[in-house]
């Protein structure tokens, strides 16, 4: 019997769904030959070292045998008439130029399994009869190939790669500290995948991604609602800044004596935002979901983006909105502007200076009363800290200002004290807390730390723009735990996640 792992085609097709079983047996046979090596080897020699063969293997195996499941069971649906027919017809409403059908031919598509494996499909390409120009030899192709295998991008299967194997790849990439990281921990599931594959299929999940992000701000601007999700709900809403360095240039130019190109390597500001439904004592609900989402966009896209998602999500009937932030100004300068967004009462919209960056303010004051021993700066800062929270804003004003009678930091001090008085009103913590509105922005603080430090900045580590945005929007959402959500738009490239078709088919 021939090895599962040379085997090139499924090793069973059957010709119809009575045949499934004997699907399941061919393929289970096709492995039984090494499984018994493998199963024999261990009791031979039963130890700990053995044992993890035998387990390892064994899930190897299985991969393979899923991989030629799931390719006898494509083979199998394009015996379906009624569904290719179909399927070139959608294909052929999306497709802007003519298109004509060229007959079937063998597509390598490689599986979650890890195998990879040609399939007998239909090919399509444009139509070029009646165009001016030399005609193309039988069987010539223009250099970056002219046609499509329209059943498997119904399906999902693009760039070669099933969903599944779309998916995993992306996920890896977007999880792991680097490419290579994803590669090898992808060969450890018996995913034998080159960094550049790797790579590829990465970033072309998050073109798709992006795609369907501007697809859901523009039905937000047409008044779309996909869920209820934030209905009826209190929401507290964070937004913060992170850093990274992007790599600009380098593409064009004289090289150097190594044959590089010069380029450049600033700091840019991605924009995090962060979103989760409190109880009524200010607990977060752990049940739903949070929601994130980064850009390299400036201020305003940020905001944009957060507001179609909360009135995508249902939010305009959301019980009230908690807008908190470490105090920035271009926060809470939108805050209106988010309210006319959702189309909800500016008043419904609480906005909350973080605590813990106020105290901060005040251990910033104390720094500059140079004559201060350090306990006498702990135990001001201590007494501040507990009429602020008190809500007691004004006395901590009063308070400070008295530091900056005289001295040559007095200057410094009233900057300081400033900070206070521009966020008054966004420092009621005593009333805050009896309502159950937190104090802190902690969560974005957290998410910053997860989304973007520990995967986009870093020593030696620089980003294209648009790569580093890809890589934002899809870590964003898998940190949220909001993966599938995501997927399923990018499979449907729909905005809300749905199959395009999916209301015709059922029509029909």
């Amino acid at each position: 019997m021939a090895d599962i792992q040379q085997i090139g085609v499924p090793v069973y097709v059957p010709e119809q769904r009575s045949q499934l079983r004997r699907l399941l047996r061919e393929c289970l046979a096709a492995a039984e030959s090494e499984l018994l090596d493998v199963m024999n080897g261990f009791l031979d020699q039963p130890d700990p070292e053995e044992f993890l063969r035998l387990e390892e293997d064994a899930l190897r195996l299985f991969q393979l045998v899923s991989s030629h499941v799931a390719a006898g069971v494509l083979a199998l649906l394009h015996k379906n008439t009624s569904w290719v027919d179909t399927s070139v017809q959608e294909a052929r409403e999306v497709e802007p130029r003519p298109t004509r059908l060229r007959g079937s031919r063998e597509a390598p598509v490689r599986f979650l399994g890890g195998a990879r494996l040609k399939i007998e499909t239909v090919y399509m390409s444009e139509d070029l009869r009646g165009r001016p120009g030399k005609r193309r030899r039988s069987g010539s192709r223009r250099r970056s190939g002219g046609g499509s295998y329209p059943l498997l991008e119904s399906l999902g299967i693009t760039q070669r790669a099933t969903p599944a194997l779309r998916s995993e790849v992306a996920r890896q990439v977007v999880r792991g500290a680097s490419n290579a990281e994803a590669r090898e921990a992808l060969a450890e599931r018996g995913i034998e995948l080159n960094e550049k594959t790797v790579r590829a299929l990465a970033l072309a999940v998050g073109v798709q991604a992006l795609d369907q992000r501007q697809a859901r701000i523009d039905a937000a601007r047409e008044g779309q609602v996909f869920s209820n999700e934030f209905a009826g709900k209190r929401i507290v809403v964070s937004v913060d800044g992170g850093r990274l360095r992007l790599r600009e240039g380098g593409r064009r130019g004289r090289r150097n004596k190594k044959r590089r190109r010069r380029y450049d390597t600033p700091w840019r500001e991605p924009k995090l935002v962060v979103a989760y439904v409190i109880d009524k004592r200010g607990k977060k609900v752990k049940k739903l979901r949070s929601l994130y989402d980064a850009t390299l966009g400036n201020a305003d896209a940020t905001f944009e983006i957060l507001a179609a998602e909360l009135l995508l999500r249902g939010a305009a009937d959301a019980k009230e909105i908690i807008l908190t932030g470490d105090g920035a100004p271009w926060i809470w300068n939108r805050a209106d502007a988010l309210a006319k967004a959702l189309g909800m009462d500016p008043k419904k919209i609480v906005k909350v200076a973080d605590f813990y960056h106020a105290v901060e303010h005040l251990a910033d004051i104390t720094e500059l009363c140079a004559s201060w021993s350090p306990e006498k700066k702990k135990r001001w800062v201590r007494t501040m800290r507990k009429q602020l929270k008190d809500g007691r804003v004004d006395l901590v004003i009063k308070a400070a200002r008295e530091l900056c009678k005289a001295g040559r930091n007095a200057a410094l001090i009233r900057t300081e004290v400033e900070y206070f008085v521009k966020r008054k009103d966004l420092m009621r913590y005593r009333a805050f807390r009896r309502r159950g509105i937190p104090l802190g922005s902690g969560a974005v603080e957290s998410a910053i730390r997860r989304v973007i430090n520990l995967r986009l900045k870093g020593p030696s580590i620089f980003w294209r723009g648009e790569n580093a945005e890809r890589m934002l929007h899809m870590r964003a959402y898998l940190k949220a735990g909001r993966w599938d959500e995501l997927m399923r738009r990018v499979l449907n490239r729909s905005p809300d996640g749905a199959h395009a078709h999916a209301a015709r088919r059922k029509a029909a």
